[in-house]
């Protein structure tokens, strides 16, 4: 089964489904295909916006620990593209010159939260979804990427939530700015970012890619200058022994199956 799933719809919307269970966690395959599905979504002129889903009752919990440890054991070349990839993808999906929604169909975690938050126009349903940073509880770094994105999306909200790292529910991520608007179905969910993408597609498609590259360039000319040595101490961090125990321990209670620690 494919790690993410697409599907035209009527109106030039092109719909993209997470669908990696349990939980849509990001590992190296599943970030390289939304990437690649970003990109073809740009060059195919029958598109005009995308949406973006999670299969199952959750958008996603995050990266897939896991496997990122066995990339940072392999080293060198498997984990420098490991790493890449993380920030390549909120950077495709932030800077999609086509409108982009987010339908969050549960919880969004870490970089499922960061990838939620790179879409133009984001759609959350009514429950007990969790969504917010809380990579600090559990060892983990923030590139100069996320730093931005979450700048540019949050403001004066990033700096508590990141520090904070206590997850909030769908009220408080309306009032926070991390969502547009609430559903009380999946169904109804769905729909309604279907509605908007049709609706911001339909507009002249220059004039959209340049008001958005406008807006974003001020963030992603900041996130893409990331100096070296930042970029090592973050990547640093990801092979912290202390730190890859953390998370391995985290995307553990997020699956709900005996952690490997050792």
């Amino acid at each position: 089964m494919p790690v993410l799933l697409t599907a035209d719809l009527e109106g030039g919307v092109r719909l993209l489904t997470l669908n990696r269970p349990k939980s849509n966690a990001f590992n190296l395959e599943l970030m390289q295909a939304v990437s690649a599905a970003v990109k073809d979504a740009e060059r195919d002129a029958g598109v005009r916006a995308l949406v973006l889903r999670g299969a199952g009752p959750v958008f996603s919990a995050g990266l897939d620990f896991e496997a990122m440890a066995r990339a940072q054991a392999q080293g060198g070349q498997e984990f420098d593209e490991f790493y890449q990839s993380i920030g390549q993808v909120f950077i495709d999906l932030w800077t999609c010159p086509k409108p982009t929604v987010a339908a969050v169909t549960g919880h969004a975690i870490a970089a499922g939260f960061f990838a939620m938050l790179a879409c133009d126009f984001r759609y959350v349903i009514e429950g007990s979804g969790r969504y917010g940073m809380n990579e600090l509880a559990f060892g983990g770094g923030f590139s100069k990427i996320v730093i931005e994105l979450g700048r540019y999306r949050l403001q004066r909200h990033m700096a508590p939530m990141i520090q904070g790292t206590e997850l909030i529910g769908w009220q408080e991520g309306l009032r926070t700015g991390c969502f547009n608007a609430s559903h009380s179905s999946e169904e109804a969910l769905l729909a309604a970012a279907t509605v908007q993408a049709k609706k911001i597609g339909a507009m002249p498609q220059a004039a959209y890619a340049h008001v958005k590259a406008q807006l974003v360039a001020p963030y992603v000319d900041l996130a893409l200058a990331d100096a070296d040595e930042n970029r090592r101490r973050s990547a640093a961090i990801f092979s912290d022994e202390e730190s890859l125990r953390a998370m391995t321990l985290q995307m553990a209670q997020v699956l709900k199956v005996p952690a490997r620690t050792s």
